[in-house]
């Protein structure tokens, strides 16, 4: 074999492979990761129960086959510079070039290598976005006890809508097992990959208990009865999120606002269920709390924040910042009854409505501020976005940048 190709390329194809590699191979060929040139170059993965393969263009000189560490030429791929990269293998070792740097690999016996599943017809497709965000929102209701195989599934009974347009829109699961993740929900991981961007991570968010399976909303009793173990799930991301190095932590729980407000569950019961999530965690502990919004709609008909305060005053000495929604008429006509918020805790006003389309003024927003400041002290106030940005109608980018322009001129006039 003997081929050349480009590193990008190269380096993501063998990144997604991968993730098929298993951590305790059965036998050592599995450790492995096939290289076979034709046409094209093909990676393979293979654990007896799931197989991965990533295809890539190819110079190819001459074809054939090697099998490698799949860990080890995912380390090189991965440090290579920007330059073409040459494979070649004699039979015993494989080696790789990229401009001056010069990789040895011993291989495998490819002979020794299991027959790869044939890859079945596709069924349908759906944009990758929409697939993973369904995925994440029900996999958590998966069992781990392998000796019900059927438990360690889940049952997705209405996939996920293309392009969601309201909270019916969002894919639906039924919990079959003892809900668990046991390689996490990603959210630390996503932070130790983006904090090395430019700017960094200042703060990292993690959704709340319930917020974690969603998808199964409708089935409060278990829900309830599984609390506990959502809430392991959701305190390891936070801690693991602390000890990542990340300073600023945010708990995401709409539901509960919405709950609480809509009387189906007490302000105590909520600060309950929180105040175990941020058990260990050595950071600043910050807490989201609004009435949901897809594409402009609240989940909620209470548009009402008050009740909320009970919360608070529940969490004392377990957060230090509440972010909650401000953005509503009637949110602002409650604003006294933050008078009673405990006193340490400090007040991220969500008073920009990131829900619309109405840029508001750098004066109004400065208006808003000084209302808030009236009641919780210029010291303990933050200004804030009301929810995160992901779900404005239309995502309208120049119109959210102008928002937080406009709100960071206001804050700066204090």
């Amino acid at each position: 074999m003997k081929i050349q190709v480009e590193r990008d390329a190269l380096a993501e194809a063998v990144a997604w492979t991968a993730r098929g590699l298993p951590a305790r191979p059965a036998v050592p060929v599995l450790a492995g990761m096939r290289m076979q040139a034709d046409a094209e170059l093909t990676l393979a993965s293979f654990d007896y129960d799931v197989s991965a393969q990533a295809r890539i263009p190819v110079a190819t000189e001459e074809e054939g086959s090697a099998l490698v560490s799949g860990r080890l030429l995912a380390e090189i791929t991965r440090s290579l510079p920007a330059r073409p990269v040459q494979i070649s293998s004699d039979g015993s070792r494989a080696i790789l070039t990229c401009g001056s740097t010069t990789f040895t690999l011993l291989t495998m016996p490819v002979e020794d290598y299991p027959t790869l599943p044939e890859m079945p017809p596709a069924a349908g497709s759906i944009g990758s976005d929409a697939f993973a965000t369904a995925v994440n929102q029900s996999a958590a209701a998966a069992g781990r006890d392998d000796t019900l195989p059927a438990l360690t599934g889940v049952r997705i009974d209405r996939e996920e809508a293309d392009d969601p347009f309201d909270y019916d829109d969002h894919a639906h699961a039924t919990i079959v097992g003892e809900i668990g993740a046991p390689d996490g929900l990603g959210y630390v991981a996503a932070y130790e990959r983006e904090s090395s961007l430019p700017g960094g991570v200042k703060k990292a968010t993690v959704v709340a208990p319930w917020e974690v399976a969603v998808a199964a909303i409708d089935q409060m009793d278990e829900l309830r009865r599984q609390t506990g173990n959502l809430t392991r799930l959701v305190n390891d991301e936070l801690r693991g999120l602390a000890e990542a190095g990340c300073e600023h932590v945010q708990l995401d729980s709409p539901i509960f606002g919405v709950l609480v407000n809509t009387e189906r569950m007490t302000a105590a019961e909520a600060a309950e269920l929180l105040a175990p999530c941020f058990e260990g965690v050595a950071a600043t502990k910050g807490l989201h709390i609004c009435n949901g919004n897809m594409k402009g709609r609240p989940m909620s008909g209470v548009l009402s924040c008050a009740p909320w305060v009970e919360i608070l005053q529940g969490l004392d000495g377990v957060i230090d910042i509440a972010h909650l929604e401000c953005s509503y008429f009637s949110e602002w006509l409650e604003r006294d009854a933050f008078k009673e918020m405990p006193n340490d805790m400090e007040l991220a006003a969500g008073i920009v409505d990131e829900a619309n389309y109405w840029v508001e003024p750098v004066d109004k927003i400065r208006q808003r501020t000084e209302d808030w400041a009236a009641v919780v002290g210029e010291e303990r106030l933050w200004i804030a976005p009301s929810c995160g940005f992901g779900r404005h109608p239309a995502r309208n980018v120049p119109v959210l940048r102008e928002k937080i322009e406009n709100m960071v001129e206001a804050a700066a006039s204090f």
